[in-house]
């Protein structure tokens, strides 16, 4: 038998092994006082014939990186920024317990209306990508046009809504109308789309 695999998982930092006996392979990483360590939580494989050892990692975890796209929740508003609770990550469902944050100053803006247009509102449902994660924190753009708000419900009367023109959309049950920096592709189909691709 060639491969062999310890069923005992072993987590990120563990020793497995040290180079006089094997090569680090997949999941592992060469430590200074030349031990084998592992680099996530699995199994370790020994390949027997190549004297290799690796980490067959197990349910590894969603990490946001930079350039992944983010569909989100609005969730808090500041003045510059808003913060969005990450609901999945590249198409599939995430539920890590993330927050992002966003710049609130994006889409054209007329001058005069400046101040007083509503880009995004609590409950919005977002879209953008990964730009940073600095100091811990993700941090998303929503400027592009494929991003931006994906889907929202009327904040007067909680409605359903459509898209009236580029960055505005109207209630169909009190015909109010809102101002969004809208994705180019919004509306509920969308968001249904987005949820049923992560099930």
């Amino acid at each position: 038998m060639l491969n062999r695999e310890e069923k005992q998982p072993v987590l990120p930092g563990d020793q497995i092994a040290s180079i006089e006996e094997f090569e680090g392979g997949k999941n592992t990483y060469l430590a200074p006082d030349g031990a084998i360590r592992s680099a996530a939580i699995g199994n370790k494989v020994y390949d027997l014939k190549r004297r290799i050892i690796k980490i067959d990692q197990k349910n590894s975890p969603m990490i946001p990186k930079v350039g992944d796209i983010v569909v989100g929740s609005v969730d808090m508003l500041f003045s510059s920024m808003v913060s969005i609770k990450m609901l999945y990550l590249n198409d599939k469902k995430f539920g890590a317990g993330y927050s992002a944050i966003a710049s609130a100053r994006v889409g054209a803006r007329d001058r005069d209306r400046r101040d007083r247009r509503a880009v995004f509102r609590t409950g919005d449902i977002v879209r953008g990508r990964i730009i940073s994660l600095l100091n811990s924190n993700v941090h998303l753009t929503l400027a592009e046009k494929e991003f931006g708000v994906l889907y929202a419900l009327c904040f007067n009367c909680g409605g359903d809504t459509v898209r009236t023109n580029e960055n505005t959309i109207k209630c169909i049950e009190c015909g109010a109308f809102e101002d969004r920096k809208l994705t180019h592709d919004y509306g509920k189909e969308t968001f249904r789309l987005v949820h049923k691709a992560s099930s």
